[in-house]
């Protein structure tokens, strides 16, 4: 009897050892079924959309536990954390939300090697020492302070500052006098400027603007719904605070509960106030009042999003202001505030057949404009309002994305952000007509070319499913080997018309730096190629989106950079449609996937709180026609029983208040039970985390070790 209870404690033990060793520990599906248009649509893991039960919440801890375990394993992590940091170093600092006022002063955060997040530094003007202005470890407001977004007055007395903590977002905002450093006593919450916006300063600097979230709890079913723009006047108290811009405030203009309806002062001498209400659709409804009406505002319609207006400024009673209205490369146009005609404007810079417009500025000089070519080379433009001529103004090196920033109307500065693949950003000033570089970003000996030197980066167009040309960029080291395929890791992303710009990137870099080739798919559904290049991977077209995605893997298995046994893929958020439904419709090209905060069950996708905003993206089920699209790009419906998938490892975090980590919760559940291989199957669900923004550098670290690492183990980069 005794052998007998050891016999069955020992198989117990076995069993359960076999559970944890093959990460064994299935959900079970309790099919829900919806019908919708007519087809009955069955979602086993429903009830994981509610994650806050026992049995869930077991689950979650054991996969955590399984995926770190695994992944710890995994002798290069610790490894790719100090390489990481050994990068970092090589640059003395790190700049980021560079602000300028009309009289010159510069705000910024800045980041030390050693330090896990920014402080916030100011100058009084290019050539002035700098001064620490916060420290946000020093603030009282919560526990794990960063600072997500600044914006100083128009003359830099004071600033205000948003705070957030565990990549939640959801920020408060501090106004700090910056002559003496003294923090004002009121703070102000509900608010999140990095992400809707921004903060307005009264041309006065007796108050700004932004945008009140009246529910900021995400997993609430009215969080994001009816925000409203207000204004506080210094010394307020929160019941003094009202509302500028809203549904409240604006019933005849048909504002939607969903819409974001923000407000837009660009220069301090502006006669005029722009309400818009854009979201996640590439164009908004625009409406204007006086800035003397500012306490009983009455809005009047300025220009509706059939007009196509990308970006704008007011210059004195006229709007100057790209579009792509006829001009899907978008053209430059202006006319009347108070009588405006966007069916005839006066065309001032002419779309070009070959390159887009993506950004402009205005000062005392002109127009200061960019054009791209397939997302990837960019080139420095001037429109002289006297002679009414462009000019293109030289840089020192080839870049591929480049950003400008006016302190106004009144000034001849002009700051310009560069960057590239193997190029960490460089700044340039143009004042008194002379290009200077700033070293604003970085020191002027980071050893940039001791790294980048020897990174080659090749530009190809890969013929896509229906014979359209889909950019295609691939980094490797000069010297590398390729008599035999090598393993690639290639990302992309392919939504909302926003383009893969040439960035300097830590995990490209470390990649790259290890032997391996890395590869940026520039698929439909971004803006390299203008209007039609989103259009072309949107709502009903978005399947062109994973296709242009495998286009490009078949290439590189082709042209013998890879095989099979050596792709990786990665992408995060609407990226993870394109993942998803790549590895779901042809899950033998592919060796792994990563998937970070994924949009993986967009039939659910207005399920949640950000979810009615995201239909002018990607379509509502209310529609028949869109239903489809949505059931096309649902990664999540498209698993199949018995199939062999890829190597998998999903990332989320509880505090995301974009995508939901239902999600990838769902997505993984069915995975384990239907997949048919024995590639490991990992998710990681952080609960001190959101959707990757506003966090310290050493979870950067972790999170690109993770994912590097995990990419490396599986396609045999040693």
């Amino acid at each position: 009897m005794q052998i007998k209870k050891i016999f069955i404690i020992f198989w117990i033990i076995v069993l359960f050892q076999s559970c944890i060793n093959h990460n064994d520990m299935t959900l079970q599906p309790k099919i829900v079924t919806d019908t919708i248009h007519g087809q009955l649509i069955p979602d086993p893991f429903r009830y994981l959309e509610y994650s806050d039960t026992k049995e869930i919440k077991e689950w979650i801890s054991f996969q955590n536990n399984y995926s770190n375990n695994f992944i710890d394993k995994i002798q290069k992590k610790d490894y790719l954390i100090e390489k990481q940091k050994e990068i970092d170093n090589l640059n003395n600092f790190e700049i980021s939300n560079f602000k300028i006022t009309s009289n010159n002063k510069s705000f910024y955060l800045k980041r030390l090697p050693e330090e896990n997040i920014p402080k916030l530094y100011y100058k009084n003007d290019s050539l002035s020492q700098e001064q620490l202005l916060l420290d946000p470890l020093n603030l009282s407001i919560n526990k794990n302070n960063i600072i997500s977004y600044i914006q100083p007055d128009w003359n830099g007395k004071k600033v205000a500052v948003a705070i957030t903590e565990k990549g939640k977002e959801i920020s408060d905002i501090i106004i700090i006098d910056v002559e003496t450093k003294e923090i004002d006593e009121n703070i102000i919450t509900n608010t999140w400027p990095s992400n809707s916006g921004g903060i307005e300063w009264l041309p006065d600097n007796s108050g700004f603007m932004y945008l009140h979230y009246p529910i900021i709890n995400i997993k609430s079913q009215e969080f994001l719904k009816n925000t409203k723009s207000v204004l506080y006047k210094i010394g307020d108290k929160p019941e003094q605070i009202r509302e500028v811009f809203s549904k409240k405030i604006a019933p005849n203009l048909n504002i939607n509960e969903n819409d974001f309806p923000i407000v837009s002062l660009k220069d301090k001498n502006d006669k005029y106030i722009i309400g818009k209400t854009p979201g996640a659709g590439s164009y908004y409804n625009a409406y204007y009042i006086k800035i003397d009406n500012i306490s009983q505002p009455k809005w009047n319609p300025l220009f509706s999003k059939n007009d196509e207006i990308k970006g704008y400024v007011v210059l004195k009673d006229s709007i100057i202001y790209s579009t792509s209205k006829n001009s899907p490369n978008y053209k430059i146009c202006k006319t009347s505030i108070k009588n405006p005609d966007f069916k005839n404007p006066k065309i001032l810079i002419k779309e070009h057949d070959q390159f887009i417009i993506n950004e402009f500025e205005i000062n005392s000089n002109g127009i200061f404009f960019v054009r791209t070519k397939n997302g990837v080379s960019a080139r420095l433009f001037n429109y002289n309002f006297n002679t009414k001529k462009e000019t293109e103004i030289k840089l020192p090196k080839e870049y591929g994305s480049l950003s400008l920033k006016s302190p106004g109307l009144e000034s001849d500065l002009l700051w310009i952000e560069a960057s590239g693949w193997t190029t960490d950003k460089d700044t340039y000033l143009i004042q008194d007509n002379k290009l200077t570089i700033q070293n604003i970003n970085s020191s002027s000996d980071h050893g940039e070319e001791n790294i980048f030197k020897d990174i080659i980066v090749e530009e190809v167009e890969v013929n896509g499913h229906d014979g359209q040309k889909i950019p295609l960029s691939i980094f490797y080291k000069k010297n590398i080997v390729r008599k035999t395929p090598l393993p690639v890791l290639m990302d992309g992303y392919g939504a909302y018309g926003i383009s893969m710009k040439p960035q300097m990137s830590g995990r490209r870099v470390l990649w790259v730096l290890e032997g391996g080739i890395y590869a940026v798919a520039h698929v439909r559904g971004g803006g390299e190629k203008g209007v039609k290049w989103h259009r072309g991977g949107n709502k009903h077209n978005k399947a062109n989106t994973w296709k242009d995605f495998i286009s490009c893997a078949e290439y590189l298995i082709k042209e013998k950079y890879t095989d099979k046994e050596k792709l990786a893929i990665l992408s995060g958020s609407a990226g993870g449609i394109m993942i998803g439904r790549a590895i779901t419709e042809r899950p033998e090209l592919f060796k792994a996937a990563i998937i970070e905060f994924g949009s993986l069950n967009m039939m659910r996708s207005e399920m949640r709180p950000n979810g009615a905003n995201n239909t002018k993206e990607f379509g509502t089920i209310k529609n028949k026609k869109d239903f489809e699209a949505l059931k096309e790009m649902d990664a999540y419906y498209h698993i199949k029983k018995n199939t062999k998938y890829p190597s998998l490892l999903l990332t989320a975090g509880l505090n995301d208040p974009r995508v939901p980590s239902w999600f990838s919760l769902k997505f993984m559940a069915k995975m384990k039970l239907y997949d048919n291989s024995k590639n490991p199957k990992l998710i990681l669900i952080d609960s001190t985390t959101g959707h990757g923004k506003d966090v310290g550098k050493i979870k950067q670290y972790q999170r690109f070790a993770n994912i590097l690492s995990f990419a490396m183990q599986q396609t045999g980069l040693k």
